[in-house]
């Protein structure tokens, strides 16, 4: 599950599509041009109210899922709320299977210090993890041996997190290599 967040407070984010409905309120409302129409939109829940993003590029998601500041920009939308339907349900036959043509990606970039006590950085690493958005079906990491390294990317047991280590373009190439990881082997029991 995505940690979503509105104004850098925790929020209920869901990615939906709904037909886009006029709003009265703004004479120039720039989403007259859409009204009756179905749109990727993300609905927001925060503060005791609902509002909704167009999502259309995926800049609604994108805003949610980066802290929620005014930094990131995003467009208010107004839908007819009897019209939401969640972003998988297009699919024509339920029997079929997700298509996978939309995707969630989280990085989690982590400092690591000498120790508790020490707060010097020694080393970067990043933990990736990558979904369907319209399924929510996590995707596995191909190749990477299931472990953690200061070398090498590696995945964790079940393959869904690809934790890499990088450096500051400025840092020395070996910046980090002394850290210790650890490798997962497999054996498979032999055949008599």
């Amino acid at each position: 599950m995505v940690n979503t967040e509105w104004n850098g407070e925790p929020c209920k984010a869901r990615r939906i599509t709904a037909i886009v409905a006029d709003d009265g309120r703004f004479p120039a409302y720039w989403a007259r041009h859409l009204v009756d129409t179905r749109r990727n939109i993300v609905q927001v829940e925060y503060g005791g109210e609902t509002f909704y993003l167009d999502d259309e590029d995926g800049s609604g998601w994108h805003k949610v899922t980066h802290g929620g500041s005014p930094r990131w920009a995003h467009s208010n939308i107004t839908i007819a709320p009897d019209s939401i339907q969640p972003r998988g349900q297009q699919l024509a036959d339920p029997d079929k299977p997700c298509p996978h043509e939309n995707f969630d990606a989280t990085v989690d970039v982590n400092r690591i210090t000498a120790s508790d006590n020490d707060p010097t950085v020694v080393g970067y690493n990043a933990d990736i993890k990558v979904n369907c958005a319209d399924c929510g079906e996590p995707f596995r990491w191909t190749g990477a041996p299931a472990g953690a390294s200061p070398r090498e990317p590696m995945c964790s047991i079940d393959e869904t997190e690809l934790r890499a280590p990088l450096r500051p373009a400025s840092a020395d190439p070996d910046f980090g290599l002394g850290l210790p990881g650890f490798a997962v082997n497999y054996r498979h029991p032999k055949e008599s």
